[in-house]
């Protein structure tokens, strides 16, 4: 066990409005939207403290998107449980006990998931991707941290609900940048909602000013600088092809995967007013479903999007690079065999316009037949947006990309003309 020095000052003496408990008798859910880095994980952490220290709350939930961020983000990160204590430590595998001079005292068993308090509280650690494990708890507060990271928010919700039944004052507690969940959005209407909301720019003081200034300057006004850094709740276009509840959320293993292949819409130029060059990896598992797996658009020049896609290829074992050629024409595959002679390349050509191209596959997702790997927001923007009716003012390359790559892998190998499916 190494000591280190207690850096983080006392709550009270910092933290802001917005950052303390709410004293709305009526409202037992307390739902915090704000941006990245506004200080949710703190507010959460102290919060429980807090309720805890006051004698009050004796069964306390402690759900992550998963058991690891549980513990990694949630316990044991640098605005965790653990960071609230005065005296802090670094802490092992195995189980210590906290020498903790705060009010009261607790013993942090890591093996077993669990905290318990000397007052006789205790706080389970629960992941949100094993949700099934709520059923026979029963809580009288529950903390849910990045709630909209969760892979079954409702379902994890519903068990919540259902667990939530301890005490006179039951409380909830959930600190979440948000994303357009129709879940989230009956929390924020609901009667018995305290609802905060913050941006990034709120917590300034405590971040770096090169962060702040580039992500000003990448992101701000964008739809993703509104929904990360200023915490907005978007509500999505009804007309649009996707729905962002339809973009669901599971890792794979790469040996579980049949075939890998990469989808390309190339730029035909590469000024600042450019369009991106869109390239999507995406995998066949051999459940039978689609994997995303990677997102490496952006402003390439040829060559450099060349050898992005060529070494994506070699990395992830690709046995095919798609790509769309209407504008490109053979310079694609020029580039593509300048820096790979023996790059499995093959070149289709749009024959319908890109919503009628994007439909099916929207509807693989609907069906959940479609996952991808970790968010890509830059992608999912895209995807979000695109709707029917409307004039495509810019370029979707990223979902041209990701179009192409999952028509690869439905065409059946022995009759793989992309340019028919396409037609």
């Amino acid at each position: 066990m190494n000591n280190y020095n207690n850096e983080i000052p006392n709550w009270h003496d910092i933290a802001r409005a917005e950052q303390r408990l709410p004293q709305d008798a009526d409202a037992w859910l307390w739902l915090i939207l704000a941006g990245r880095g506004f200080g949710k994980t703190r507010t959460g952490a102290e919060s429980v403290m807090e309720l805890v220290n006051s004698g009050k709350y004796k069964s306390i939930a402690i759900v992550g998107k998963s058991i690891l961020e549980a513990r990694d983000i949630m316990v044991e990160g640098i605005s965790g449980l653990l960071a609230t204590t005065v005296a802090k430590k670094m802490y092992r595998n195995s189980d210590e006990k906290i020498e903790d001079a705060s009010v009261l005292k607790f013993t942090y068993y890591r093996s077993r998931n669990l905290i318990v308090w000397e007052n006789g509280a205790r706080a389970y650690l629960i992941g949100a991707d094993n949700y099934e494990r709520i059923r026979g708890y029963q809580f009288d507060l529950v903390w849910m941290d990045e709630f909209a990271k969760y892979r079954y928010p409702e379902a994890t919700w519903r068990q919540i609900l259902f667990a939530m039944r301890l005490g006179d004052d039951p409380k909830c507690i959930i600190t979440t940048t948000p994303r357009p969940l129709k879940i989230l959005k009956t929390m924020v209407e609901s009667k018995y909602t305290y609802l905060t909301k913050g941006s990034t720019f709120q917590n300034k003081e405590n971040l770096s000013e090169k962060f702040l200034k580039f992500i000003q300057e990448t992101y701000g006004n964008t739809w993703i600088g509104r929904q990360e850094l200023e915490g907005e709740l978007l509500s999505e276009k009804e007309n649009s092809v996707w729905k962002k509840a339809d973009i669901r959320y599971q890792e794979v293993d790469r040996e579980c995967l049949e075939r890998v292949v990469i989808g390309v819409d190339p730029a035909v130029s590469s000024t600042e007013n450019s369009d991106e060059t869109g390239i999507i990896v995406a995998g066949l598992g051999y459940d039978e479903k689609i994997y995303v797996l990677d997102d490496l658009s952006g402003k390439y020049t040829a060559p450099e999007w060349a050898k992005t896609v060529c070494r994506a290829c070699h990395d992830y074992g690709a046995s095919c690079i798609v790509a769309e050629t209407n504008n490109g024409g053979d310079l694609v595959n020029e580039m593509i065999k300048t820096i790979d002679p023996y790059a499995p390349y093959r070149q289709v050509r749009a024959i319908r316009g890109k919503i009628a191209r994007a439909e099916p596959i929207s509807l693989l997702y609907s069906n959940s037949r479609v996952f991808h790997t970790r968010e890509f927001l830059e992608l999912e923007e895209q995807m979000c947006n695109l709707a029917y009716d409307e004039k495509i003012e810019k370029s979707p390359d990223r979902v041209d990309a990701l179009v192409w790559a999952i028509l690869e892998l439905k065409a059946k190998k022995e009759t793989c003309n992309l340019s028919v499916l396409a037609a």
